[in-house]
């Protein structure tokens, strides 16, 4: 009995944590239908902030600075104001602008911030925890209730918690302002034709949000003693799943659902076998289950994505000075035949690359990896780009060929029977097709339940797909060796003949990008990529012609899976180790951001972006400021994206799409 009491408590002040992040979520869903990723990164520096201001001195860009050394009762609510400025800004700068643009221009702009946020505050605070110092709440004495112990700070967590959750009900249903939220909650536009001053109530919705995301930051690094420029991610992530079990879009649904969410990971966690190693993934199953079976959540009604009529990906040209320098080059890549289309893509690749090849050897190698992200690229590309579907689960299926075939090679082949690897080196080029196939039917596993599900809601649930796939190769020691990875590898072999150098490999994967773009290209200009096109820029219109679109869905999962698989047989046999690091949330950013660098729904485009991005970040390697903060890079990606989406979402090939008509 006691040990459940101690549980119950613990439970209490998580689930408390979780609401209020959750809240921050549910304001700015329940106006603009839009999941804001970025309360993940606010929520970490309101942690960082209060902390910095409670420190005497602290580290900034490596420099040791003197910090005033507040209290907290001051030092928390001056990191809250700042933290709600930040969100103003952030919707001021880089939501705004976008308010009326294509579903999944907000939502890559919103991941796009994220990242910038993320990467600004490593570069800031540093990548090493920052110790939360003591106060008067850590210095008290926990109280006992029965056998069970709760400290002042979880109480002063659930409290606060409380009092702020029943204020904002207030708020919102007695104040002027909040009447405002809750009609431009039922429609915006209506809203604004009867005079309410939306942009405010917008605004205000951020501000509230992001200092309620902060409020849970500095509250959960309290009680776990830490600040980091990662904390905010899983905690973010699972404050989203609570706001979508409670009803996204509910303030009294959000609360409810980080409350359910803490009793369901605690207790899980404490009785579920292996529970604490799967304590995560509890949260994800949870939200797979809920947008299954109630996707409008426990106390929602609406279904969700109202605004789904605007279109995934119609993105307008615009007539900015950006456009008319892009338009030859756009140009270039699009013609008339789509095959010609695909060949002047990889061509430009090998164009840039030759050059690289013969001098040095690390350039081979690092154009190899330019290969293995555009080969990612293009897979996702079929998902995002040509159907429209925003799928954040996809290295799920470079996970699944990469184990694959190094389970098969090394713990099954090598380990287990004692075959010598070099003679059954025809094995690779079997794993390409085996591996792609198991990922393509994990893509239509991962496809099937989102078929009722668009835009934010379809995100989320492939979100929890591919992090429910990374928690299980990280756990499930006894066949994927856990976090130490699998080691040994073989490199890929011809008649016996190993190509293990960087130039060997990068011919090899360039023959496998060549065949995806022309197996893609051939996709792209059947029947079947038509469909995806129609799906993409109007769904109801696509099934009003007939197309089945739940099955033309599928077949984009199970493509993109396919090459996906393929890319992660690829990748497996030439770094020769693999470990769950490479499969997280944010090489599936990277792999997304790289498509709408390039252009999203044009062959090339993912080629192109890969080779700037990745080319980028070796030439930046030699720049003295970005030795000592080198996460500035993926800053810098943020934000270029953030500007691409606001003045070029079509991105850097997309002046020009192929166009493709239904027969």
């Amino acid at each position: 009995m006691d040990i459940l009491l101690q549980f119950f408590f613990n439970a209490l002040m998580l689930g408390a944590i979780y609401a209020l992040a959750a809240v921050a979520y549910t304001l700015v869903y329940g106006i603009l239908e839009m999941i804001n990723f970025a309360f993940g990164e606010l929520f970490m520096f309101g942690a960082f902030l209060a902390v910095s201001f409670m420190l005497p001195q602290v580290s900034l860009f490596g420099v040791m600075v003197p910090m005033p050394g507040l209290p907290f009762l001051l030092a928390a609510p001056l990191a809250i104001l700042i933290v709600a400025g930040m969100g103003y800004l952030i919707e001021r700068c880089a939501y705004r602008p976008l308010r009326f643009a294509p579903r999944l221009a907000p939502l890559i702009t919103a991941i796009a911030v994220s990242v910038a946020l993320q990467n600004l505050a490593q570069s800031v605070w540093g990548a090493q925890e920052l110790a939360f110092p003591s106060f008067f709440l850590l210095e008290a004495k926990p109280i006992q209730i029965g056998g069970a112990y709760i400290s002042m700070v979880e109480i002063a967590v659930i409290v606060t918690a409380a009092v702020v959750m029943t204020a904002l009900h207030f708020y919102v249903k007695k104040t002027r302002m909040g009447r405002a939220m809750r009609a431009a909650a039922q429609d915006v536009e209506a809203a604004a034709l009867m005079g309410i001053p939306v942009n405010r109530v917008i605004a205000m919705a951020f501000i509230i949000g992001s200092g309620l995301a902060a409020l849970a930051g500095i509250f959960y690094g309290a009680v776990y003693l830490f600040a980091h420029p990662h904390m905010g991610f899983m905690p973010g992530l699972k404050a989203m799943v609570a706001a979508v079990l409670g009803g996204i879009g509910n303030i009294r649904g959000a609360m409810l659902g980080g409350i359910v969410l803490g009793f369901a990971e605690t207790f899980g966690a404490a009785y579920l076998p292996n529970g604490s190693a799967y304590r995560d993934a509890i949260a994800f199953a949870i939200l797979i289950l809920l947008l299954l079976f109630r996707p409008q959540g426990l106390l929602g009604t609406r279904l969700p994505n109202r605004m789904a009529d605007r279109g995934a990906m119609a993105f307008k040209g615009s007539a900015s000075a950006i456009d008319a320098g892009l338009a030859k080059l756009s140009a270039f890549f699009a013609g008339r035949d789509l095959a010609r289309y695909a060949a002047w893509g990889v061509l430009a690749v090998v164009a840039v690359s030759v050059f690289f090849i013969f001098p040095s050897p690390y350039w081979a190698r690092v154009f190899v990896f330019v290969l293995i992200y555009a080969l990612l690229a293009s897979g996702l590309n079929i998902v995002v780009g040509f159907a429209g579907l925003l799928d954040l689960g996809f290295v799920a299926f470079w996970a699944v060929g990469s184990y694959f075939t190094s389970i098969l090679f090394v713990e099954v082949l090598a380990k287990g029977y004692g075959v010598d690897v070099s003679s059954v080196w025809w094995l690779f080029y079997v794993n390409l097709l085996l591996g792609g196939g198991l990922a393509a039917l994990f893509g239509m596993m991962l496809g099937y339940p989102t078929l009722r599900l668009r835009g934010d809601y379809l995100a989320i649930m492939t979100l929890g797909f591919g992090e429910i796939i990374r928690l299980v190769a990280t756990n499930w020691v006894d066949l994927t060796r856990g976090p130490m990875g699998i080691r040994g590898i073989p490199v890929p072999s011809l008649f016996g003949y190993k190509l293990g150098s960087p130039v060997q490999l990068y011919l090899l994967g360039l023959v496998l990008l060549a065949l995806a773009v022309f197996l893609i290209a051939l996709m792209v200009r059947s029947y079947l990529g038509r469909a995806w096109v129609a799906i993409r820029e109007d769904e109801a219109a696509a099934e009003a012609m007939g197309i089945n679109t739940s099955r033309y869905k599928l077949y984009a999962y199970s493509a993109g899976g396919f090459f996906g698989g393929v890319t992660g047989v690829f990748f497996a046999h030439s770094q020769q180790y693999i470990s769950p690091l490479s499969f997280t949330l944010f090489e599936n950013i990277l792999i997304l951001m790289l498509i709408v660098l390039g252009g999203m729904g044009t062959l090339a485009g993912p080629i192109i972006g890969a080779a700037i991005w990745v080319v980028f970040l070796e030439v930046a390697r030699d720049m003295p400021f970005i030795q000592q903060h080198p996460e500035l890079r993926f800053m810098a990606l943020g934000i270029l994206l953030v500007v691409l989406m606001i003045f070029r979402p079509q991105g850097l090939l997309g002046q020009k799409r192929q166009p493709l008509m239904m027969s």
